[in-house]
């Protein structure tokens, strides 16, 4: 079994999200933006990941369980990662040391699990408002 290191726990349960979450990768760096309901307030936040190298999403109905119960509502680093061993792989031996590979996994309820690799992550500033209102 893969062991996995929390990183991050969403603000509110994925649950309260009001627009569902939003990818947005123009290359290099990419961006999950969600909101959620705190007390009849809409507020949205999102993590930005630096020097992505891969990504994936798995819809919740085809994510299995252990995705699940390890990162739901919460980022977690994966200790060890084959996705990361085959990206390794594949690359020239010239530059597979040019890159810090960190293997981070989020699910979202009713919208499935990402996963990311890349060097680093962080949280972005909360703002109040739904996604459609500030996207």
């Amino acid at each position: 079994m893969v062991s996995t290191a929390e990183c991050y726990t969403l603000p509110e349960p994925s649950t309260s999200s009001v627009s569902g979450v939003r990818l947005e990768f123009p290359g290099g760096i990419l961006c999950l933006y969600f909101d959620y309901d705190r007390d009849g307030i809409i507020y949205n936040t999102g993590l930005r990941f630096e020097k992505v190298r891969a990504h994936s999403h798995v819809a919740e109905m085809h994510c299995p369980a252990w995705k699940i119960e390890n990162a739901y509502d919460k980022l977690v680093k994966l200790s060890e990662s084959t996705w990361i061993d085959e990206l390794i792989e594949s690359t020239s031996s010239d530059h597979r040391d040019s890159w810090i590979l960190n293997h981070y996994m989020i699910y979202f309820d009713s919208d499935g699990c990402y996963e990311i690799i890349a060097d680093s992550w962080e949280v972005l500033p909360e703002k109040e408002g739904s996604l459609n209102n500030n996207r």
